[in-house]
């Protein structure tokens, strides 16, 4: 996994989210925009039977905000969630080129008991914004890149009124998928035997873009408990 000093790579996405985040240009003319905060709950579901997940990362924002997108470079903070669970580093980056651009709200929802999301369970929390748009990224954790993610999903426009969304996983581009519990963050659910690092291994890095994850394909000693079909989780969004 490649990893840099906590501290060291939220300056870095600090610095880059106006490169990682992307960012089209203003609203798409006729979009809805609240002239006053609404509210919404959140509710985010593992469907998996044998993956946990991060804390979701999510931003509130304006259209032309893309968190993540199929085709593109992942950005620092996604590639460090991805990569290594960490969930500091995207918050940084999304609160710099989000909320301190004025384009939106950003924020880490809980997990369980204070730490990951086990298969089956669900958190729920609640997002207050004007803008319209949704984006959520959260680590699929016995991977080498993967994540699940909603890129820019509508968000509902009436009180009472709730939206369903399946969340995909994604494959980040950012490092070989070896499958090997050597080359994953050594979770202890994970079934490693507590094999796993931190440390940087430039042979494993790639420069290729988001694409739909493929799921575990046994060619590591990850084992096949730990493999999936789309979707890997459900986010319900309801307006309150």
């Amino acid at each position: 996994m490649r990893t840099q000093p906590l501290r060291r790579l939220a300056l870095a996405a600090l610095g880059l989210a106006s490169s990682g985040v992307a960012f089209s240009g203003p609203a798409s003319a006729g979009e809805h925009h609240e002239d006053e905060a609404a509210t919404y709950t959140v509710t985010f579901e593992n469907l998996t039977e044998g993956q946990w997940f991060t804390p979701p990362n999510f931003a509130a924002h304006r259209s032309g905000v893309r968190v993540f997108g199929l085709g593109r470079p992942a950005s620092p903070g996604v590639v460090a969630v991805a990569e290594n669970g960490m969930v500091p580093v995207l918050a940084a980056e999304l609160s710099a080129a989000i909320d301190g651009e004025g384009l939106g709200t950003s924020g880490v929802g809980p997990g369980v008991d204070g730490g990951p999301i086990p298969p089956g369970a669900a958190v729920s929390f609640e997002v207050s914004s004007t803008e319209r748009r949704f984006s959520l990224v959260s680590m699929v954790i016995c991977t080498n890149d993967g994540f699940a993610g909603l890129s820019s999903v509508n968000l509902p426009r009436w009180e009472g009124e709730t939206t369903t969304l399946r969340v995909r996983a994604y494959d980040a581009g950012s490092e070989i998928n070896t499958e090997r519990h050597d080359d994953l963050v050594p979770a202890p659910f994970c079934g490693g035997g507590g094999k796993g690092t931190t440390v940087s291994n430039p042979a494993l890095a790639e420069s290729r873009k988001v694409r739909l994850h493929r799921g575990i394909e046994g060619v590591g000693d990850l084992g096949p408990q730990f493999d999936w079909s789309n979707p890997v989780a459900e986010v319900t969004i309801t307006r309150n």
